[in-house]
């Protein structure tokens, strides 16, 4: 399964930057791509005219980088005509471009952009990458998500080690444990205790950690996931207290869900 690009619900393009900017709410960034999008759809696919989009899209369409370590590139848009799929604006298959490769004009160059996989792409179990695409169809939460490798692997351990064995993909993706679920992986864009953040930040660049075995250690892992998300520290038990309490309710109806299926 392509973890960039999925299906044509949703994609990630956490590694072009796309998070890495002041304000990263679903609705700044939504617009801001759009914008960008067809204002690039009615340039001439020449150098020149490519060149100079840098800057416009840099300057004029509003792109405010947080971490200045990391590119944001301004190439960054829509790849469909329904504006569900983000992506490189200069690839091949982009709308326009006519199977020809303009990534050599971007700042990582062709060969990067061709070459590079986020460490998501081989250390999140496959089940809970399954599980993962089969309830997000919404690119911000998806880029979000599917690339925090220690908060999914925290997450999941969690509930396996509730239940005492590895998740089942059916069950759990049934329509009321599915639902839970689904608000969990939701903190990722709405941590209800970072309200007052914009920051939205990925962590596609970040490499696995080994996760606790006790409960606590995996409950203080996911708010730490959380916290680095919004970059807004926590400094109370409420938040650990709220997520054991979901995760123990969501399991409840995983278990019964599993009776069922039996």
């Amino acid at each position: 399964m392509n973890i960039c690009h999925p299906d044509s619900s949703k994609s990630c393009a956490a590694c072009c930057g796309l998070y890495n900017v002041i304000d990263g709410r679903r609705e700044v960034l939504n617009s801001l791509l759009i914008k960008r999008t067809f204002a690039f759809r009615k340039i001439s696919r020449t150098v020149d005219a490519i060149s100079d989009f840098s800057e416009v899209s840099r300057t004029g369409l509003g792109i405010r980088q947080w971490d200045p370590e990391i590119h944001v590139c301004e190439y960054t848009g829509f790849v469909d005509d329904s504006c569900k799929t983000v992506g490189c604006m200069l690839h091949p298959q982009a709308p326009g471009n006519n199977g020809i490769d303009f990534r050599g004009l971007c700042y990582y160059g062709s060969m990067a952009c061709k070459a590079f996989l986020c460490p998501a792409a081989s250390e999140i179990d496959e089940t809970y990458v399954t599980i993962v695409n089969r309830l997000i169809t919404d690119w911000h939460l998806y880029g979000l998500v599917a690339t925090d490798i220690n908060f999914l692997n925290a997450l999941f351990a969690l509930i396996e080690m509730m239940v005492e064995g590895p998740i089942a993909a059916e069950a759990i993706l049934g329509a009321e444990p599915s639902g839970m679920l689904m608000k969990v992986l939701a903190w990722k864009t709405s941590w209800p205790f970072a309200e007052k953040s914009a920051k939205r930040r990925s962590s596609y660049y970040l490499i696995r950690s080994d996760q606790p075995k006790d409960e606590a250690g995996l409950v203080n892992n996911i708010v730490d996931c959380l916290c680095f998300t919004f970059d807004f520290c926590v400094g109370s038990n409420e938040a650990h207290a709220m997520v054991r309490r979901r995760i123990h309710a969501l399991v409840k109806t995983y278990k019964h869900a599993l009776l069922v299926d039996k």
